[in-house]
């Protein structure tokens, strides 16, 4: 719509040119003229009133232009007025836009930024967490799986103590081997290794080994290896419950420590998808601002360049009327002056004209 009016303007500039040429009487008047056509009136005796009639033409025609030449003026300068206050809040508005937008522009960079630094972190952590998590599932994994072979180990330790009472007892009966006691020996001593409990097998493998090389035995030496066989059973029945307690134990830290890994995970998962949820908005609002700005930008050249142009212009207008007003009065100041010097060249003419016929009627 301000365009439109800029044309109007710039036609009003192009008809009030037209209308100054219209108006202009430089080839149709001249003072020079003005003054042959006064000498000729002068010198043909014609009345002062046609004489003066010359002049108050020619004043009547600059006075008329002048008249039509402020009229012109007078909308241009409201045209100028308008422009420029239109103009300016057009350039100002520009400006507010461009400062508000650069500024929230700035602003969600520098939060995009931040939010990436973070994101890096929360990812670093995350591997991180994921790492230890995995440490602590491979340990657990192989803790299970030494505990399984060490559960069989006591397993077969209490089996081979059990055997060995019953070939005690199948030898108190008449019906055991001691060849069986060897080979039992040799099992216990394999899962006294296992287990690594050496120290407590060692008195019953003892008493077994001479109970075996003697082939020689009474009761009282059968009850005897019986029952380091029973107390031996019980230490080991014993060390296997504390076994799998800490087991048990152990089984409870881990999944203590792995809900707690989880719990991490889950925080720094949830943190990762509201920085992300984030960094989406922060890149909408980096978008959203960069076009506001360039808008605005581009706005304000342009109203710029138009405002600086209307008022080169304008300029130009006032300069224009006020070098041909000027020029104005000067024609009517030498209309004036020329009228003061027919008047007294008419006041002259009479005076002698008088001078003469006083002279010739004293003759």
């Amino acid at each position: 719509m301000r365009t439109v009016l800029l044309v109007v303007l710039l036609l009003s500039v192009a008809s009030a040119a037209t209308y100054k040429k219209r108006l202009d009487y430089s080839n149709k008047r001249s003072l020079i003229s003005v003054m042959a056509e006064v000498e000729a009136k002068i010198s043909t005796k014609s009345p002062l009133d046609a004489i003066l009639n010359v002049l108050r033409d020619f004043r009547d025609s600059v006075n008329f232009e002048q008249v039509n030449h402020d009229e012109i003026y007078q909308i241009e300068v409201r045209e100028c007025e308008s422009e420029d206050e239109f103009r300016s809040k057009e350039v100002q508005e520009a400006k507010n836009i461009l400062r508000d937008s650069t500024a929230q522009l700035n602003v969600c960079q520098t939060s995009k930024i931040r939010a990436t630094n973070q994101q890096e972190v929360n990812q670093q952590q995350t591997f991180t967490a994921e790492k230890h998590l995995n440490m602590v599932l491979t340990a657990a994994e192989q803790e299970a799986s030494y505990f399984k072979k060490r559960g069989r180990d006591y397993e077969d330790a209490l089996h081979a103590i059990d055997e060995a009472s019953d070939i005690l007892a199948a030898i108190y009966s008449g019906s055991g081997s001691f060849a069986e006691i060897s080979r039992v020996s040799k099992v216990m001593l394999q899962t006294a290794f296992s287990i690594k409990e050496t120290t407590r097998f060692a008195p019953v493998l003892y008493a077994l080994s001479q109970l075996a090389s003697s082939k020689d035995f009474d009761e009282t030496s059968l009850e005897r290896v019986a029952q380091l066989l029973d107390t031996l059973r019980q230490n080991i029945h014993e060390a296997y419950n504390d076994y799998a307690e800490s087991n048990g134990q152990s089984i409870a830290a881990f999944n203590d420590q792995k809900e707690r890994i989880g719990q991490t995970l889950e925080r720094l998962t949830a943190q990762a998808e509201r920085l992300q949820d984030k960094l989406d908005h922060l890149v909408q609002c980096i978008g959203t601002n960069s076009a506001i700005a360039q808008t605005a930008s581009g706005k304000l050249q342009r109203n710029q360049q138009l405002w600086d142009q209307a008022i080169a212009l304008c300029a130009t207008f006032q300069n224009e009327y006020d070098f041909a007003t000027q020029a104005r009065r000067n024609e009517l100041q030498l209309v004036s002056q020329l009228e003061d010097m027919v008047e007294d060249r008419f006041n002259q003419v009479e005076d002698e004209n008088h001078e003469r016929k006083l002279r010739l009627s004293q003759n």
